[in-house]
């Protein structure tokens, strides 16, 4: 399934660098699509795909903790737009 996240970001530094640590080791079956900073790096969209939300939501809460406030969303890929092919199963 396709998870949308947004997040509201507290520190950017500290929460992008975060990330560039976290997703070169992504655990079997998460996968991050695409990510949409906004120019001052405070909020962001991203696309994951995972088996579930619970599975986005607890790789970024521990690997963010207190440096984002993230909303999750399961995506109703049956009626998005431009979604890529699914890769995890």
């Amino acid at each position: 399934m396709f998870v949308s996240v947004v997040h509201h970001v507290r520190d950017p530094e500290k929460f992008w660098q975060a990330a560039e640590e976290v997703v070169p080791s992504l655990p079997e079956g998460v996968r991050i699509h695409e990510t949409y900073p906004s120019p001052d790096r405070k909020t962001a969209v991203c696309l994951w795909e995972a088996d579930g939300v619970d599975a986005v939501r607890d790789l970024i809460e521990d690997a963010a903790e207190g440096l984002a406030d993230n909303e999750y969303m399961e995506v109703d890929a049956a009626n998005a737009a431009g979604l890529p092919q699914p890769q995890v199963s």
